[in-house]
């Protein structure tokens, strides 16, 4: 069945394409994954000639480092709103880690996404390595909070983020089957598990 014809070009304006070609990436990594992504599908969701991607974006492995720079940024929302009220150390170790279990929930493409291959590409991507390593300050800080010596907190926190990427991971692929009703009293005491041999 052939595709519908893109909306003229006269009557569709973008206020912000970047912004409206960056939605259209995220929507169709949670609905398809990120390999089904191609450019000329985005364009067409957004109403553009495929050729106007190029003017915001070089290539599409920009465009996907964007996007994953996107999810970071909304993973760190996440444990910012669940830490903020919680003392530094395990209560906030424990809550950050709730907080990244529950984005891989809601969120299970974006999070396969960004925790996947394109954390690789940080050193690459200013933008995305900045936000991997803010992500990872959350739970250094937290560390430091415990009383753990100021040389072990970095390397602590991410042996705990990689925990708990790997935990979310086979939750998601249902290796690891828990009941939605008891899923958060599990990862609570899984995360206080983690952060008390770490300690």
């Amino acid at each position: 069945m052939p595709r519908p014809a893109l909306p003229k070009r006269e009557t569709f304006r973008h206020g912000n394409l970047p912004e409206a070609l960056l939605e259209a990436t995220l929507n169709r990594i949670e609905t398809s994954g990120a390999n089904a992504i191609k450019l000329r599908d985005l364009a067409y969701d957004t109403g553009v000639n495929h050729r106007a991607i190029y003017r915001h974006f070089p290539n599409k492995e920009t465009l996907l480092a964007d996007a994953a720079e996107r999810c970071w940024r909304e993973f760190i929302r996440r444990m910012r709103v669940a830490t903020a009220d919680k003392p530094q150390g395990e209560a906030t170790l424990v809550a950050a880690g709730v907080a990244m279990f529950e984005y891989g929930r809601d969120n299970p493409n974006h999070f396969h996404f960004a925790t996947g291959a394109y954390p690789s590409m940080g050193i690459r991507f200013p933008r995305l390595e900045a936000a991997i390593r803010d992500a990872l300050q959350i739970f250094a800080t937290g560390f430091a909070g415990t009383g753990l010596a100021p040389d072990l907190v970095v390397g602590h926190a991410a042996i705990y983020i990689s925990a708990l990427h790997g935990i979310v991971a086979q939750y998601l692929h249902r290796r690891l089957r828990i009941r939605p009703e008891h899923a958060t009293a599990w990862i609570t005491s899984t995360c206080t598990m983690l952060v008390k041999g770490l300690k």
